[in-house]
């Protein structure tokens, strides 16, 4: 059996691996709610797949609904920020993940793929392995 010494290998594999986009938002919360100050489309490669039982047991249980799909990048891939706390305990800040300034807060990501769109619920960043992995739901009535 071979063994694989980076992950994201795999992420960019040309058979498992596929295109998608990745619509980003960035603004604010401010009185009123969500302040919107840039949308950008970013292409994206990597594998998706349907989430697997042993997938959902890490979604917190009220956010598990039927037809989660995972996405896998080497692009960060981001869920909703609410504050420059974000990431103090982990990925939000660093070389990996850079720094998540209140003013450069985001929206989770939306994936464009097969036509519909998936809004990110969870990231789960693998910075060892170079690659992210997301779960994201399938917004309704796209």
């Amino acid at each position: 059996m071979s063994e694989v010494s980076d992950l994201s290998e795999v992420v960019d594999d040309g058979v498992l691996s596929e295109s998608y986009y990745i619509q980003r938002s960035k603004g604010e919360f401010a009185a009123g709610g969500w302040k919107l100050t840039q949308t950008q489309v970013l292409s994206g490669w990597g594998v998706v797949s349907v989430a697997k039982e042993e997938d959902l047991i890490m979604i917190p249980e009220g956010d598990r609904v039927a037809g989660i799909m995972v996405f896998h990048s080497k692009k960060r891939i981001y869920e909703t920020q609410l504050d420059a706390n974000f990431g103090t305990q982990g990925y939000g800040q660093g070389s990996y993940g850079g720094a998540s300034a209140a003013d450069n807060q985001h929206f989770s990501d939306i994936m464009l793929w097969q036509r519909q769109q998936w809004r990110v619920i969870a990231v789960w960043p693998y910075p060892n392995r170079t690659f992210w992995k997301a779960f994201a739901i399938r917004l309704a009535g796209i």
